[in-house]
This record gives C-alpha cells, sequence and structure tokens, in this order.
C-alpha cells in the first residue's frame, strides 16, 4: 500500500517578480487502506528519514547527479507538515491556514532557495514508499531534479503506515551587501569588454544604497529616486547575472560611470530573499 501526492515550485527572479509556478500530480499503486486515528503528537523517526534520504541519494548518483544535502530548517519544516497530514489524515501540499510550501519552508530555514519542490505520502515501509515514488514520474522527477541541492525530509508513523513529506530545494550562495554589489560590478565589467566598449569608472555614491534599502523595506521597486542620472532598479537572486534589460543600458558607449547599491532582504514577495539592486549610470 502506498499513496502520495507530488508538487514543484520554481521562482524566476530576476527584474519585476512573477508569479509562482506550481504543478502537481498524483499517483497510486495497490489498495490504499484505511488508517488509523492518529496519535496527538506524532514523533519524527530520524532513522527513516535518513534512509528515505539515503535512497533519494543512491538513485541521484545511478543518474550522475549530485547528492541532497539535508538542511535542519526545511527538515523541521517538512516535519510540520506530516503531523499536519497525520492529524487530518489526509495528503495535501497545504492545508486550510497553513502556508504555502515556500514560505513554510522560509520561516524555519536560513538557506537562500530559489525553487522547492515536495512530495508527500505514506507507505507500509521506507523502501515502499521510495519505490512508489520513483515509479510515479512526477515524483521520480523531484527526486531526480539536477538542480535541487538540499532537502528536508520529515517521516513519523501513524499505525503500520509511515508518513512522508520531501521537500527539495536549490540553494544558492549568499552574498553580503559590499560583495554583491562587487559581483554586479565586475559583471558590468565583462559586459563592456565583450560589447567592446571602454570600462566604466565605479563612483562612489550613497543614494544608490539607501535607494534599495528602500525598496526592500517598501518590498517594492516604486520608491521615490534621488534626482541623478539614469537609474536602473531591479531584483535579483544572482547579483552576479544582469537582467537582460540592465545589459543593453550598460553598453551604451556614451557611459563613464556607474554606482551600484544593494540590499538583501526577505519580504512577503520573496520570503526567501533577494537582493534589490540600484544602478546609477553617468
Amino acid at each position: 500500500m502506498f499513496r502520495f501526492l507530488t508538487s514543484s515550485l520554481a521562482l524566476v527572479l530576476i527584474g519585476t517578480p512573477v508569479p509562482v509556478k506550481d504543478a502537481g500530480a498524483s499517483a497510486a499503486r495497490g489498495t490504499v487502506a484505511a488508517q488509523p486515528a492518529p496519535a496527538d503528537s506524532p514523533a519524527p523517526d530520524a532513522d527513516a528519514e535518513r534512509e528515505f534520504l539515503r535512497l533519494a541519494n543512491a538513485a541521484r548518483a545511478l543518474a550522475g547527479l549530485g547528492a541532497l544535502q539535508m538542511d535542519a530548517g526545511m527538515t523541521k519544516a517538512a516535519r510540520a507538515h506530516t503531523a499536519a497530514m497525520i492529524r487530518q489524515q489526509e495528503l495535501s501540499h497545504q492545508f486550510p491556514g497553513e502556508p504555502a510550501l515556500m514560505q513554510r519552508l522560509m520561516a524555519t530555514s536560513s538557506l537562500h532557495l530559489d525553487r522547492a519542490g515536495e512530495n508527500v505520502g505514506y507507505s507500509n515501509s521506507v523502501a515502499q514508499g521510495h519505490d512508489g515514488l520513483m515509479h510515479s514520474p512526477p515524483h521520480r522527477e523531484n527526486l531526480l531534479d539536477p538542480d535541487y541541492n538540499v532537502a528536508g525530509i520529515g517521516a513519523m508513523w501513524s499505525g503500520p503506515a509511515v508518513y512522508v513529506t520531501e521537500d527539495f530545494g536549490r540553494s544558492l550562495p549568499t552574498y553580503s551587501a559590499a560583495d554583491a554589489e562587487k559581483a554586479i560590478a565586475a559583471s558590468i565589467a565583462r559586459t563592456r569588454h565583450d560589447a567592446v566598449v571602454p570600462t566604466l569608472r565605479r563612483i562612489d555614491n550613497a543614494a544608490a544604497g539607501s535607494t534599495a534599502c528602500a525598496m526592500a523595506k517598501a518590498d517594492s521597486i516604486d520608491v521615490p529616486l534621488p534626482h541623478d542620472h539614469t537609474i536602473l532598479r531591479y531584483t535579483t537572486m544572482r547579483p552576479q547575472d544582469l537582467p537582460g534589460s540592465v545589459t543593453r543600458l550598460i553598453n551604451d558607449p556614451q557611459l563613464q560611470g556607474f554606482a551600484v547599491g544593494v540590499c538583501y532582504a526577505r519580504t512577503s514577495t520573496y520570503p526567501s530573499g533577494v537582493y534589490w539592486a540600484v544602478l546609477i549610470l553617468y
């Protein structure tokens, strides 16, 4: 007996925010037996969680993929969701009043995620559960997604059944504001070099940084701007990569210099955090 649901999320966070893409599918094989009444406070089975992870990583190794690293914060979120499924005696990715996946993960984890996905289900054993996941295309897709590098697994027993939540994510490097500004400046230099136009001089202007932090505080790029030259504003998960619209303007051969300001923040629009960037062009 086993039963599963799957869901995956993808966030693209360069430029203005885009909606979360949520693609779900369900699959079942065999007969789903009636479940006993849940315990009031189901306890996590750390051994089962490690075994789910071991089996997942063994499958990824056979596919030539890197191993998933267990994250304590993501595991805490996965356990909380598994406990909710046992209390409800129902498989779901989001119960009434429960935050969506990315919000759940970011409430307990300090990782900088730009993608996340989830498998949930129950079975008679860990081995049977993993086998069922691997024989269901959407669940297998989450388990073998080459972009995922971290995971949180919450496994708990309810009578003879082990309920599991497998949360996956792609964790990106984090930068200080100063390092993010250096990464953007280096990208500008590469872009100008590739376009065969003169290198721009970097100019100190505190207004760039203060405007970036004002955007973060407002959770919006629409904030009052300093009376200066051309000002570009955007959000990005990867400060080393310039949005295409910025690249086109940066390559203007008439430009002489630039100032850059960055502020990193988690907001309701960007629960996993984003870099708010401001470029002043001269």
